[in-house]
């Protein structure tokens, strides 16, 4: 007696739009702003990307696939954490770079203690929203936040 099993598989790949590299640095009152987490959110498609800034306030997207960039689109952005560094930063080249201004929305309780690792006058213990910004399949996108 012969058994019949149907072939079960995944079929084709996943959809995902269009994305481009993104970069960008981010600035508090003209200062680096190191160690912030930059999420970018798609307006209309795609899913979101996620970066960190170094020493200098520059970041590097990397979308939710684990590759560069971001989907091509104008994006909610998001700030959280970080710390000023005490070296003003340079402005970024690259042609068409955007900028962009945001509200500093606290994330606890304001009656919380400090985290004694970032805290201090030059932190943004909270996260940062209301800032957007556009992501072309032309490029470059340099982004430039300002806080």
């Amino acid at each position: 007696m012969a058994l019949a099993f149907p072939i079960i598989g995944c079929g084709g790949g996943v959809d995902h739009p269009p994305t481009a590299e993104v970069t960008g640095v981010v600035t508090k009152q003209g200062l680096p702003l190191v160690g912030a987490r930059v999420e970018f959110y798609p307006v209309n498609n795609g899913a979101a990307s996620y970066g960190k800034t170094d020493a200098q306030g520059k970041f590097e997207l990397r979308y939710s696939t684990g590759g560069p960039g971001a989907a091509v689109d104008t994006h909610s952005v998001t700030i959280i954490g970080g710390s000023v560094n005490a070296a003003p930063v340079t402005q970024v080249s690259g042609g068409g770079a955007d900028s962009a201004e945001g509200t500093l929305v606290p994330m606890a309780d304001p009656e919380a203690k400090p985290d004694t690792k970032r805290g201090g006058p030059g932190a943004a213990s909270g996260e940062i929203k209301g800032l957007s910004a556009e992501v072309t399949e032309e490029g470059p996108n340099v982004i430039q936040l300002a806080i």
